[in-house]
Protein backbone atom coordinates (compact mmCIF):
# COMPACT_ATOMS: atom_id res chain seq x y z
CA UNK A 1 0.00 0.00 0.00
CA UNK A 2 1.57 3.28 -1.04
CA UNK A 3 1.23 5.74 1.79
CA UNK A 4 3.15 8.56 3.52
CA UNK A 5 6.60 8.62 1.98
CA UNK A 6 9.13 10.94 0.39
CA UNK A 7 10.15 11.27 -3.22
CA UNK A 8 13.29 9.69 -4.56
CA UNK A 9 16.69 11.32 -4.49
CA UNK A 10 17.68 13.10 -7.65
CA UNK A 11 14.33 12.53 -9.34
CA UNK A 12 11.31 14.65 -10.16
CA UNK A 13 7.80 13.56 -9.34
CA UNK A 14 6.45 11.61 -12.24
CA UNK A 15 3.30 12.25 -14.28
CA UNK A 16 0.96 9.33 -13.89
CA UNK A 17 -1.88 8.59 -16.27
CA UNK A 18 -5.34 8.37 -14.77
CA UNK A 19 -8.15 5.88 -15.02
CA UNK A 20 -11.39 6.94 -16.66
CA UNK A 21 -14.91 6.47 -15.33
CA UNK A 22 -17.90 8.12 -17.00
CA UNK A 23 -20.13 10.13 -14.70
CA UNK A 24 -23.31 12.18 -14.64
CA UNK A 25 -24.02 15.39 -12.70
CA UNK A 26 -24.65 16.18 -9.04
CA UNK A 27 -24.51 19.28 -6.81
CA UNK A 28 -21.68 19.79 -4.35
CA UNK A 29 -20.46 22.28 -1.80
CA UNK A 30 -17.31 23.20 -3.67
CA UNK A 31 -14.03 24.14 -2.03
CA UNK A 32 -11.97 24.98 -5.08
CA UNK A 33 -11.41 27.21 -8.04
CA UNK A 34 -13.79 28.74 -10.50
CA UNK A 35 -13.85 29.63 -14.16
CA UNK A 36 -13.38 27.61 -17.32
CA UNK A 37 -9.99 26.52 -18.62
CA UNK A 38 -9.22 26.41 -22.33
CA UNK A 39 -8.82 23.09 -24.10
CA UNK A 40 -5.42 21.58 -23.36
CA UNK A 41 -4.57 24.13 -20.68
CA UNK A 42 -3.15 22.56 -17.50
CA UNK A 43 -5.13 22.87 -14.28
CA UNK A 44 -3.09 24.18 -11.35
CA UNK A 45 -3.70 22.44 -8.01
CA UNK A 46 -2.50 24.00 -4.76
CA UNK A 47 -2.45 21.69 -1.75
CA UNK A 48 -2.32 22.79 1.87
CA UNK A 49 -2.77 20.70 5.00
CA UNK A 50 -6.48 21.56 5.08
CA UNK A 51 -7.22 22.61 1.50
CA UNK A 52 -7.11 21.47 -2.11
CA UNK A 53 -7.56 24.42 -4.50
CA UNK A 54 -7.93 23.93 -8.27
CA UNK A 55 -7.44 26.87 -10.62
CA UNK A 56 -10.45 25.91 -12.72
CA UNK A 57 -13.43 23.65 -12.09
CA UNK A 58 -14.63 23.51 -15.69
CA UNK A 59 -12.72 22.42 -18.79
CA UNK A 60 -13.24 20.51 -22.07
CA UNK A 61 -12.98 16.73 -22.30
CA UNK A 62 -9.77 15.06 -23.37
CA UNK A 63 -6.52 14.18 -21.63
CA UNK A 64 -6.37 16.76 -18.83
CA UNK A 65 -3.12 17.62 -17.04
CA UNK A 66 -3.17 18.68 -13.39
CA UNK A 67 -0.07 20.57 -12.20
CA UNK A 68 0.00 19.87 -8.46
CA UNK A 69 2.00 21.75 -5.81
CA UNK A 70 2.03 20.76 -2.14
CA UNK A 71 2.43 23.87 0.00
CA UNK A 72 1.54 21.97 3.17
CA UNK A 73 3.68 20.38 5.86
CA UNK A 74 2.82 16.71 5.29
CA UNK A 75 2.81 14.32 2.32
CA UNK A 76 -0.47 14.48 0.45
CA UNK A 77 -2.52 12.77 -2.21
CA UNK A 78 -4.55 14.38 -5.01
CA UNK A 79 -7.55 12.45 -6.28
CA UNK A 80 -10.03 12.74 -9.13
CA UNK A 81 -13.24 10.86 -8.31
CA UNK A 82 -16.44 9.85 -10.04
CA UNK A 83 -19.74 11.63 -9.45
CA UNK A 84 -20.65 9.51 -6.42
CA UNK A 85 -17.23 10.26 -4.88
CA UNK A 86 -16.77 6.56 -4.13
CA UNK A 87 -14.57 5.40 -6.99
CA UNK A 88 -11.17 6.92 -7.64
CA UNK A 89 -10.75 7.86 -11.30
CA UNK A 90 -7.08 8.65 -10.84
CA UNK A 91 -4.75 9.74 -8.08
CA UNK A 92 -1.25 10.99 -7.41
CA UNK A 93 0.08 9.81 -4.08
CA UNK A 94 3.02 10.76 -1.91
CA UNK A 95 3.46 14.37 -2.98
CA UNK A 96 5.91 15.57 -0.37
CA UNK A 97 5.87 19.01 1.29
CA UNK A 98 7.29 21.57 -1.12
CA UNK A 99 7.10 19.12 -4.04
CA UNK A 100 5.27 19.31 -7.35
CA UNK A 101 3.75 16.59 -9.52
CA UNK A 102 1.78 16.19 -12.73
CA UNK A 103 -1.23 13.94 -13.19
CA UNK A 104 -2.76 13.19 -16.60
CA UNK A 105 -6.36 11.99 -16.64
CA UNK A 106 -8.49 11.01 -19.64
CA UNK A 107 -11.81 12.69 -18.88
CA UNK A 108 -14.99 12.33 -20.91
CA UNK A 109 -17.86 14.81 -20.69
CA UNK A 110 -19.54 14.69 -17.30
CA UNK A 111 -19.15 15.53 -13.62
CA UNK A 112 -16.22 14.57 -11.42
CA UNK A 113 -14.74 15.66 -8.10
CA UNK A 114 -11.24 16.56 -7.00
CA UNK A 115 -10.01 16.32 -3.42
CA UNK A 116 -6.88 15.79 -1.36
CA UNK A 117 -6.00 13.39 1.43
CA UNK A 118 -3.25 14.55 3.85
CA UNK A 119 -0.86 11.73 4.75
CA UNK A 120 -2.83 9.54 2.31
CA UNK A 121 -5.18 8.43 5.09
CA UNK A 122 -8.41 9.63 6.68
CA UNK A 123 -11.06 11.88 5.20
CA UNK A 124 -10.78 13.84 1.96
CA UNK A 125 -10.39 17.61 2.18
CA UNK A 126 -11.19 20.37 -0.28
CA UNK A 127 -13.74 18.44 -2.33
CA UNK A 128 -14.50 20.36 -5.53
CA UNK A 129 -17.00 19.57 -8.27
CA UNK A 130 -15.43 19.45 -11.73
CA UNK A 131 -17.55 19.94 -14.84
CA UNK A 132 -16.12 18.48 -18.04
CA UNK A 133 -17.69 20.02 -21.13
CA UNK A 134 -17.69 18.61 -24.69
CA UNK A 135 -14.24 18.72 -26.24
CA UNK A 136 -11.81 16.20 -27.66
CA UNK A 137 -12.96 12.60 -27.82
CA UNK A 138 -11.24 10.15 -25.51
CA UNK A 139 -12.64 7.17 -27.37
CA UNK A 140 -10.52 4.73 -29.32
CA UNK A 141 -11.08 4.36 -33.03
CA UNK A 142 -13.24 1.48 -34.25
CA UNK A 143 -10.13 -0.48 -35.29
CA UNK A 144 -8.66 -0.09 -31.83
CA UNK A 145 -11.82 -1.06 -29.99
CA UNK A 146 -11.24 -4.76 -30.49
CA UNK A 147 -7.70 -4.47 -29.17
CA UNK A 148 -8.99 -2.47 -26.21
CA UNK A 149 -11.63 -5.05 -25.36
CA UNK A 150 -9.11 -7.87 -25.57
CA UNK A 151 -6.67 -5.97 -23.35
CA UNK A 152 -9.34 -5.43 -20.70
CA UNK A 153 -10.47 -9.06 -20.88
CA UNK A 154 -6.93 -10.36 -20.55
CA UNK A 155 -5.97 -8.06 -17.72
CA UNK A 156 -9.18 -8.77 -15.81
CA UNK A 157 -8.40 -12.47 -16.06
CA UNK A 158 -4.92 -11.79 -14.71
CA UNK A 159 -6.29 -9.84 -11.74
CA UNK A 160 -8.71 -12.66 -10.95
CA UNK A 161 -5.95 -15.24 -11.23
CA UNK A 162 -3.69 -13.36 -8.84
CA UNK A 163 -6.55 -12.81 -6.38
CA UNK A 164 -7.22 -16.53 -6.38
CA UNK A 165 -3.56 -17.36 -5.84
CA UNK A 166 -3.37 -14.75 -3.11
CA UNK A 167 -6.26 -16.35 -1.25
CA UNK A 168 -4.60 -19.77 -1.28
CA UNK A 169 -1.12 -18.47 -0.47
CA UNK A 170 -2.47 -16.37 2.40
CA UNK A 171 -4.18 -19.37 3.93
CA UNK A 172 -0.95 -21.39 3.70
CA UNK A 173 1.02 -18.55 5.26
CA UNK A 174 -1.39 -17.97 8.14
CA UNK A 175 -1.55 -21.69 8.87
CA UNK A 176 2.23 -21.76 9.34
CA UNK A 177 2.08 -18.56 11.38
CA UNK A 178 -0.58 -19.62 13.89
CA UNK A 179 0.90 -23.10 14.24
CA UNK A 180 4.16 -21.62 15.46
CA UNK A 181 6.25 -22.63 12.44
CA UNK A 182 8.05 -19.30 12.43
CA UNK A 183 10.72 -20.13 9.88
CA UNK A 184 8.20 -21.38 7.34
CA UNK A 185 5.98 -18.36 7.94
CA UNK A 186 8.93 -16.02 7.38
CA UNK A 187 9.72 -17.79 4.11
CA UNK A 188 6.11 -17.67 2.92
CA UNK A 189 5.44 -14.06 3.93
CA UNK A 190 7.06 -12.27 0.95
CA UNK A 191 6.06 -14.99 -1.52
CA UNK A 192 2.37 -14.84 -0.66
CA UNK A 193 2.33 -11.05 -0.70
CA UNK A 194 3.67 -10.95 -4.25
CA UNK A 195 0.27 -11.95 -5.61
CA UNK A 196 -1.28 -8.83 -4.10
CA UNK A 197 1.61 -6.58 -5.04
CA UNK A 198 1.10 -7.47 -8.72
CA UNK A 199 -2.48 -6.19 -8.76
CA UNK A 200 -2.77 -3.78 -5.82
CA UNK A 201 -3.70 -0.54 -7.66
CA UNK A 202 -6.29 -2.18 -9.91
CA UNK A 203 -7.86 -4.55 -7.39
CA UNK A 204 -7.28 -3.12 -3.94
CA UNK A 205 -7.05 0.65 -4.20
CA UNK A 206 -9.58 1.71 -6.85
CA UNK A 207 -12.36 -0.59 -5.68
CA UNK A 208 -13.80 -1.55 -2.33
CA UNK A 209 -16.88 -2.86 -0.57
CA UNK A 210 -18.11 0.18 1.35
CA UNK A 211 -15.71 2.70 -0.16
CA UNK A 212 -12.84 2.63 -2.63
CA UNK A 213 -9.67 1.30 -1.05
CA UNK A 214 -11.22 -0.14 2.11
CA UNK A 215 -9.92 -3.65 1.43
CA UNK A 216 -6.45 -2.30 0.73
CA UNK A 217 -6.58 -0.37 3.99
CA UNK A 218 -7.58 -3.53 5.85
CA UNK A 219 -4.92 -5.85 4.48
CA UNK A 220 -1.98 -3.61 3.58
CA UNK A 221 -1.94 -0.56 5.87
CA UNK A 222 1.32 0.34 7.60
CA UNK A 223 1.65 1.39 11.23
CA UNK A 224 3.35 4.64 10.19
CA UNK A 225 0.18 5.75 8.43
CA UNK A 226 -2.16 4.82 11.27
CA UNK A 227 0.05 6.66 13.73
CA UNK A 228 0.28 9.74 11.52
CA UNK A 229 -3.49 9.81 11.08
CA UNK A 230 -4.02 9.55 14.83
CA UNK A 231 -1.26 12.01 15.67
CA UNK A 232 0.39 9.42 17.92
CA UNK A 233 3.55 7.32 18.10
CA UNK A 234 3.81 4.03 16.20
CA UNK A 235 4.05 2.19 19.53
CA UNK A 236 0.90 3.74 20.98
CA UNK A 237 -1.32 0.89 22.28
CA UNK A 238 -4.47 2.37 20.78
CA UNK A 239 -2.83 2.64 17.36
CA UNK A 240 -1.47 -0.89 17.59
CA UNK A 241 -4.87 -2.28 18.58
CA UNK A 242 -6.45 -0.84 15.42
CA UNK A 243 -3.80 -2.28 13.11
CA UNK A 244 -4.74 -5.21 10.85
CA UNK A 245 -3.38 -6.97 7.79
CA UNK A 246 -0.11 -8.24 6.43
CA UNK A 247 2.11 -5.68 8.06
CA UNK A 248 0.61 -6.28 11.51
CA UNK A 249 1.63 -9.91 11.24
CA UNK A 250 4.97 -8.91 9.70
CA UNK A 251 5.74 -6.78 12.76
CA UNK A 252 4.99 -9.65 15.13
CA UNK A 253 6.80 -12.23 13.04
CA UNK A 254 10.02 -10.32 12.44
CA UNK A 255 10.37 -8.40 15.74
CA UNK A 256 12.46 -9.53 18.70
CA UNK A 257 10.91 -10.73 21.94
CA UNK A 258 10.02 -7.80 24.14
CA UNK A 259 9.29 -5.53 21.20
CA UNK A 260 6.10 -3.45 21.51
CA UNK A 261 5.16 -4.78 18.07
CA UNK A 262 4.92 -8.39 19.31
CA UNK A 263 1.50 -9.84 20.09
CA UNK A 264 0.96 -10.69 23.73
CA UNK A 265 -0.73 -14.04 23.09
CA UNK A 266 -1.36 -16.77 20.55
CA UNK A 267 -5.03 -15.81 20.66
CA UNK A 268 -4.12 -12.37 19.33
CA UNK A 269 -2.06 -13.97 16.58
CA UNK A 270 -4.93 -16.20 15.54
CA UNK A 271 -7.38 -13.30 15.53
CA UNK A 272 -5.08 -11.27 13.29
CA UNK A 273 -4.58 -14.21 10.93
CA UNK A 274 -8.31 -14.90 10.77
CA UNK A 275 -8.98 -11.24 9.95
CA UNK A 276 -6.40 -11.29 7.15
CA UNK A 277 -7.95 -14.41 5.67
CA UNK A 278 -11.42 -12.88 5.86
CA UNK A 279 -10.36 -9.62 4.21
CA UNK A 280 -8.45 -11.49 1.51
CA UNK A 281 -11.52 -13.62 0.86
CA UNK A 282 -13.54 -10.41 0.42
CA UNK A 283 -11.03 -9.20 -2.15
CA UNK A 284 -11.37 -12.50 -3.99
CA UNK A 285 -15.17 -12.31 -3.93
CA UNK A 286 -15.07 -8.70 -5.10
CA UNK A 287 -12.97 -9.30 -8.21
CA UNK A 288 -14.99 -12.41 -9.05
CA UNK A 289 -18.27 -10.51 -8.78
CA UNK A 290 -19.59 -12.48 -5.82
CA UNK A 291 -20.09 -9.27 -3.85
CA UNK A 292 -20.81 -5.75 -5.07
CA UNK A 293 -18.26 -2.99 -5.10
CA UNK A 294 -18.83 0.37 -3.42
CA UNK A 295 -21.72 2.13 -5.11
CA UNK A 296 -23.55 -1.11 -5.89
CA UNK A 297 -21.76 -2.07 -9.10
CA UNK A 298 -19.62 -5.06 -9.93
CA UNK A 299 -15.85 -5.13 -10.24
CA UNK A 300 -15.15 -4.04 -13.81
CA UNK A 301 -11.95 -2.73 -15.33
CA UNK A 302 -11.53 -0.34 -18.26
CA UNK A 303 -8.75 0.28 -20.74
CA UNK A 304 -7.67 3.17 -18.53
CA UNK A 305 -7.37 0.82 -15.55
CA UNK A 306 -5.09 -1.42 -17.60
CA UNK A 307 -2.89 1.51 -18.61
CA UNK A 308 -2.70 3.02 -15.14
CA UNK A 309 -2.23 -0.42 -13.62
CA UNK A 310 1.23 -0.35 -15.17
CA UNK A 311 2.22 3.16 -14.12
CA UNK A 312 0.70 2.88 -10.63
CA UNK A 313 2.64 -0.30 -9.91
CA UNK A 314 5.92 1.34 -10.82
CA UNK A 315 4.92 4.25 -8.60
CA UNK A 316 4.57 1.68 -5.80
CA UNK A 317 8.27 0.95 -6.19
CA UNK A 318 9.19 4.62 -6.48
CA UNK A 319 7.24 5.81 -3.46
CA UNK A 320 7.78 3.20 -0.73
CA UNK A 321 10.03 0.38 -1.83
CA UNK A 322 13.23 2.34 -2.54
CA UNK A 323 13.51 3.67 1.01
CA UNK A 324 12.41 0.42 2.66
CA UNK A 325 9.28 1.83 4.29
CA UNK A 326 6.89 -0.82 3.01
CA UNK A 327 8.61 -3.80 4.66
CA UNK A 328 10.13 -1.95 7.60
CA UNK A 329 10.29 -5.05 9.83
CA UNK A 330 11.10 -7.87 7.39
CA UNK A 331 13.16 -5.96 4.79
CA UNK A 332 11.69 -8.16 2.07
CA UNK A 333 11.22 -5.14 -0.20
CA UNK A 334 12.99 -6.74 -3.17
CA UNK A 335 10.19 -9.30 -3.43
CA UNK A 336 7.75 -6.40 -3.64
CA UNK A 337 9.97 -4.72 -6.25
CA UNK A 338 9.83 -7.79 -8.41
CA UNK A 339 6.08 -8.29 -8.02
CA UNK A 340 5.29 -4.66 -8.82
CA UNK A 341 7.43 -4.78 -11.95
CA UNK A 342 5.92 -8.10 -13.01
CA UNK A 343 2.42 -6.72 -12.61
CA UNK A 344 3.36 -3.58 -14.52
CA UNK A 345 4.88 -5.69 -17.29
CA UNK A 346 1.64 -7.68 -17.60
CA UNK A 347 -0.56 -4.58 -17.60
CA UNK A 348 1.61 -2.85 -20.18
CA UNK A 349 1.84 -6.00 -22.27
CA UNK A 350 -1.91 -5.87 -22.80
CA UNK A 351 -1.70 -2.44 -24.45
CA UNK A 352 1.77 -2.76 -25.96
CA UNK A 353 0.43 -3.30 -29.48
CA UNK A 354 -1.68 -0.14 -29.23
CA UNK A 355 1.33 1.86 -28.02
CA UNK A 356 3.59 0.41 -30.70
CA UNK A 357 1.07 1.23 -33.41
CA UNK A 358 0.85 4.87 -32.37
CA UNK A 359 4.32 5.60 -31.00
CA UNK A 360 7.03 3.09 -31.88
CA UNK A 361 9.74 5.18 -30.23
CA UNK A 362 7.87 5.25 -26.91
CA UNK A 363 7.27 1.50 -27.06
CA UNK A 364 10.96 0.85 -27.73
CA UNK A 365 11.98 3.12 -24.85
CA UNK A 366 9.61 1.37 -22.44
CA UNK A 367 11.05 -2.02 -23.39
CA UNK A 368 14.59 -0.81 -22.72
CA UNK A 369 13.58 0.70 -19.41
CA UNK A 370 11.74 -2.43 -18.26
CA UNK A 371 14.83 -4.49 -19.09
CA UNK A 372 17.05 -2.10 -17.13
CA UNK A 373 14.89 -2.29 -14.00
CA UNK A 374 14.44 -6.04 -14.28
CA UNK A 375 18.20 -6.59 -14.53
CA UNK A 376 18.88 -4.52 -11.44
CA UNK A 377 16.39 -6.57 -9.46
CA UNK A 378 17.71 -9.84 -10.86
CA UNK A 379 21.22 -8.87 -9.77
CA UNK A 380 20.01 -9.04 -6.16
CA UNK A 381 18.62 -12.59 -6.33
CA UNK A 382 19.97 -15.35 -4.12
CA UNK A 383 18.54 -18.40 -5.89
CA UNK A 384 15.22 -20.18 -6.07
CA UNK A 385 12.84 -22.06 -3.82
CA UNK A 386 12.05 -25.71 -4.46
CA UNK A 387 9.05 -24.47 -6.46
CA UNK A 388 11.26 -22.35 -8.71
CA UNK A 389 10.33 -19.00 -7.18
CA UNK A 390 13.18 -16.48 -7.10
CA UNK A 391 14.51 -15.46 -3.70
CA UNK A 392 16.24 -12.17 -2.89
CA UNK A 393 18.68 -10.58 -0.48
CA UNK A 394 17.44 -8.77 2.58
CA UNK A 395 17.03 -5.19 1.41
CA UNK A 396 18.87 -3.84 4.44
CA UNK A 397 22.06 -5.53 3.19
CA UNK A 398 22.18 -3.40 0.04
CA UNK A 399 20.32 -0.24 1.03
CA UNK A 400 19.91 2.24 3.84
CA UNK A 401 16.41 1.49 5.09
CA UNK A 402 13.81 2.47 7.62
CA UNK A 403 13.85 -0.01 10.50
CA UNK A 404 11.00 -0.94 12.82
CA UNK A 405 8.84 1.96 11.57
CA UNK A 406 11.46 4.42 12.78
CA UNK A 407 13.19 7.29 11.03
CA UNK A 408 13.29 7.02 7.24
CA UNK A 409 16.75 7.45 5.70
CA UNK A 410 17.75 10.82 4.33
CA UNK A 411 18.43 11.14 0.63
CA UNK A 412 22.10 11.67 1.39
CA UNK A 413 22.24 8.26 3.07
CA UNK A 414 21.13 6.29 0.01
CA UNK A 415 23.51 3.64 -1.28
CA UNK A 416 24.54 3.44 -4.92
CA UNK A 417 22.06 0.59 -5.37
CA UNK A 418 19.21 2.81 -4.17
CA UNK A 419 20.30 5.69 -6.37
CA UNK A 420 20.49 3.42 -9.42
CA UNK A 421 17.05 1.97 -8.67
CA UNK A 422 15.73 5.49 -8.23
CA UNK A 423 17.00 6.65 -11.60
CA UNK A 424 15.76 3.61 -13.50
CA UNK A 425 12.37 3.34 -11.81
CA UNK A 426 11.61 7.01 -12.28
CA UNK A 427 12.56 6.83 -15.96
CA UNK A 428 10.26 3.85 -16.52
CA UNK A 429 7.46 5.46 -14.52
CA UNK A 430 7.64 8.62 -16.61
CA UNK A 431 7.35 6.65 -19.85
CA UNK A 432 4.45 4.56 -18.57
CA UNK A 433 2.78 7.77 -17.44
CA UNK A 434 2.84 8.95 -21.04
CA UNK A 435 0.98 6.01 -22.57
CA UNK A 436 -2.59 6.99 -21.64
CA UNK A 437 -2.61 9.88 -24.07
CA UNK A 438 -0.93 7.67 -26.67
CA UNK A 439 -3.46 4.84 -26.39
CA UNK A 440 -6.46 7.18 -26.50
CA UNK A 441 -5.15 9.46 -29.23
CA UNK A 442 -7.11 9.55 -32.47
CA UNK A 443 -4.04 9.38 -34.72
Amino acid sequence: MTRSTRLLVGATVLPLAGALALAGCTPNTSSGGSGTAAAGAPIAVTITDDGCQVSSNSFPSGVVTFNITNEGTVPNEFEVLTEDQLQIVSERENIGPGSSADLQVAMAEGTYYSACKPNMVGNLVGSTQLTVTPGESVELSADDKEAEEQAVTNYTSYVKDQAGQLKTATEEFTQAYVSGDTEKAKQLYPLARQHYERIEPSAGEKFGIEEAGDIDAAIDVRIQDLAADAGKEVTDPEVLSSWTGWHRIEADLFSEEGSPFKFSSDEDRKASADQLNSDTDNLYKLVYGEIDAAGGGKFELSIEDVVTGASDLINEVASTKIVGEEETFSHTDLYDFQANVEGARVAYGNVKDLVTKKDQALADKIERQFSDVEKQISDQSTGETDDGVTTYKSYETIATVQKDAGEAPADSDYTEVQKNFSTSVNALGKSLGDILGTVLSSS
